[in-house]
């Protein structure tokens, strides 16, 4: 007998809105998670504008997580996603010496597959970059030759090298990579990073610095703002031949959406500037809870009762829905946002 992701998904639906993921949508997302092995956790990432027919459903990968259809694993493109998951987890490779892990971002639009290729994240186990095995044009070299020209099977950009060693090397003292991602499938190469621990002023400092043509005066005084009402922002960048013209704020709050108010002002923001509908509001609102195995309604996940049956009476399964943070967009002074929305098991 088998687990699989969709036995989770299964779970926590009944508190995701159609306002923020169509039923159409949630219906692929399953579909996706019939070929995966139960995770640690999951994101979904929701506009919050009118528009909802494009969605993101990252997941965690495992060295033998993908189960796909025979007719699938004959592709090339996915024999290579498993190579580099296994890859990851072997001690002896360099990947696993300088990635902690690797999610898999499905991109869910009408224009692609019913199971698109996914692009890949990984997450440095030293995001300040201090210890890389090498310098960080070794490094760059490295991630280029031998993770991402493998995985896409081309020759990328020498261009797109180039960038990445300039963003790396101009990041100021203290600030961290949080997230490297491999875009595809996509004729054209980039790279996304994803950097923490830079205040606003740093924020369009570094920006200048790299040579980001959009306006700094906008986006600083939009870094600004976010920082007097949220916790934690994270920029992130797209690198290919140039750096591209979109970059996006990252917001956390380390509190519960539905506790003392702490959540409001970005809301009131958002809501304000036409940027989340007070639907989708209302609906992020219903998701934020937990899900307890005592109580669902619904069939639990087999294996998280077979380890509440191990533990007893001391601890009982449960599924935790959180908003993780707010994604804003800045694109030649226009916005959009986002919301990411993560689950995961847990014990109580």
């Amino acid at each position: 007998m088998y687990d699989y992701l969709v036995d989770y998904l299964n779970a926590i639906t009944p508190y995701l809105s159609a306002e923020l993921v169509s039923l159409n949508t949630i219906a692929r997302i399953k579909k996706i998670s019939k070929t995966l092995k139960p995770t640690w956790g999951a994101f979904l990432e929701c506009p919050l504008s009118e528009d909802n027919s494009t969605v993101h459903f990252s997941i965690h990968a495992l060295d033998n997580a993908i189960k796909l259809p025979s007719k699938m694993r004959s592709e090339c493109i996915w024999q290579r996603i498993q190579q580099l998951c296994m890859d990851c987890n072997c001690s002896q490779s360099r990947l696993s010496q300088e990635i902690s892990s690797i999610f898999l971002d499905f991109e869910l639009s009408q224009k692609n597959a019913e199971i698109p290729i996914p692009s890949i994240f990984f997450n440095l186990k030293e995001g300040d970059l201090q210890c890389l095995n090498g310098d960080i044009k070794t490094f760059c070299t490295w991630l280029i030759k031998k993770v991402v020209e493998p995985l896409n099977n081309r020759t990328i950009s020498a261009y797109l090298q180039r960038n990445l060693e300039l963003s790396l090397t101009a990041l100021p003292a203290g600030a961290q990579i949080l997230e490297l991602g491999i875009m595809q499938p996509s004729p054209l190469d980039s790279i996304q990073l994803s950097i923490s621990s830079m205040s606003p002023l740093a924020i369009s400092e570094y920006l200048t610095r790299i040579g980001w043509r959009g306006s700094i005066v906008e986006i600083e005084k939009l870094a600004l703002f976010l920082n007097e009402i949220v916790d934690t922002i994270v920029l992130k960048i797209e690198l290919g031949i140039t750096v591209a013209p979109q970059v996006s704020l990252q917001c956390f709050i380390y509190q519960n959406l539905y506790k003392d108010g702490y959540w409001q002002p970005l809301f009131d923001f958002l809501i304000e500037n036409k940027l989340c509908t007070p639907k989708k509001y209302a609906a992020l609102l219903n998701w934020t809870g937990l899900s307890y195995e005592k109580y669902s309604p619904i069939p639990w996940p087999t294996n998280l009762k077979m380890i509440s049956d191990f533990l007893g009476n001391r601890a009982s399964s449960i599924l935790v829905r959180e908003v993780s943070h707010i994604e804003i967009t800045y694109t030649e002074k226009k916005l959009d946002a986002k919301a990411h929305l993560w689950f995961s098991p847990d014990w109580d």
